[in-house]
């Protein structure tokens, strides 16, 4: 795959877990995926152009608040085809559910977890808060 701008940025959105055996975008065919269903590439690339990729790894999560306050509409839909083209890869549903279907759009069922290990969590939450 090209280095274009919205690659990079797309790599840099889900790097994996290579403890978990998470494979990141780069090494999987998400962006085959994402180049054949999202149409603005090009737009993509140019609102990136600009920027440098060192600054986008910083904080990657102000990065993309900054991109929608540019280009909400464009950088929305640049993440969500994002989403569904790294989540769709079979690598990535194999190494997080153990089944080769990939998690988007298919329906994936999750054992029940036991609510009660949130508890400490939420105690800690809850002193946090102001109320």
């Amino acid at each position: 795959m090209s280095d274009r701008p919205a690659f990079e940025l797309f790599y840099l959105m889900f790097p994996g877990d290579p403890g978990r055996q998470v494979p990141g975008a780069k090494d999987t065919g998400a962006a085959a995926c994402l180049q054949k269903n999202f149409a603005q590439l090009d737009d993509m690339d140019t609102l990136l152009g600009a920027d440098s990729l060192p600054d986008w790894a910083q904080d990657l999560n102000g990065f993309l608040k900054d991109l929608r306050g540019r280009a909400a509409e464009l950088t929305d839909l640049f993440m969500t085809h994002a989403i569904m083209a790294y989540f769709s890869d079979p690598r990535v549903s194999r190494a997080l559910t153990a089944k080769p279907t990939p998690l988007f759009p298919h329906y994936t069922a999750l054992p029940d977890i036991d609510y009660d290990l949130l508890a400490p969590v939420l105690e800690n939450c809850q002193r946090d808060v102001d109320v």
